[in-house]
């Protein structure tokens, strides 16, 4: 369960403060498929950084499945990371250079994965999305579609519990990134708690619970 009471994120601005995240409380349930909407500067990502261990805030307390994130440190919190969150970026962040199947291992090669296991674990990851055929391709030899579905890949290759998805179908065309959309459904059928950032109403109306996010508040 992810649990946020009353957080804070402020960002020093010349002589003043700005707010990113203004006394925020959201409680995310295991299994719930959520969407985060709001304009673009509004705390969205910031919210999903949060989340995602991957940004710290100045008050509050975040709870992890009944963690206190707030008393992890930088190493502790790239364990939470590694073993229990799953990141989809809108730019899919592949490295162009290595092969499909190289960055699909990357995650688990941080873990505790056993080497032996590393490339069959990411072989069945590109397997259940689709994409096993591409994993001896470059990365930037693959179609928007084919790299989201990499993307996803990677995410899952880790077997997390939570995958949070930043404009997941901000570079895609309508019909891909309807098809993205169903591919994290389908995850979250599985048991997945997924959270979809998006300023993309009809993205977000693929999701069983919309959040706004306006000027750092949640409005609705």
């Amino acid at each position: 369960m992810i649990e946020l009471q009353n957080i804070n994120k402020i960002y020093r601005v010349g002589a003043s403060d700005f707010y990113a995240l203004k006394n925020v409380s959201l409680t995310v349930n295991d299994g719930e498929f959520v969407s985060v909407c709001g304009a673009s500067g509004s705390g969205k990502t910031t919210l999903l950084n949060i989340i995602g261990c991957l940004d710290t805030y100045e008050s509050g307390t975040y709870r992890l499945d009944g963690e206190d994130i707030s008393k992890s440190n930088d190493k502790k919190r790239a364990q939470i990371r590694n073993s229990k969150i799953g990141f989809v970026l809108q730019d899919f962040a592949l490295i162009n250079s290595q092969t499909v199947l190289y960055n699909v291992m990357l995650p688990l090669m941080f873990g505790k994965c056993p080497y032996g296991e590393v490339k069959s674990k990411a072989l069945d990851a590109l397997g259940a999305l689709g994409v096993a055929d591409q994993a001896e391709k470059w990365a930037n030899q693959l179609s928007g579609g084919q790299r989201q579905r990499v993307a996803i890949a990677r995410a899952i290759v880790n077997s997390p519990s939570i995958v949070l998805a930043d404009e997941p179908t901000g570079q895609l065309d309508s019909k891909t990134g309807a098809q993205t959309m169903k591919l994290l459904s389908e995850l979250n059928r599985s048991g997945i708690t997924v959270i979809v950032v998006t300023h993309d109403a009809n993205v977000a109306s693929m999701a069983g619970r919309i959040i706004t996010v306006f000027d750092g508040e949640i409005v609705g």
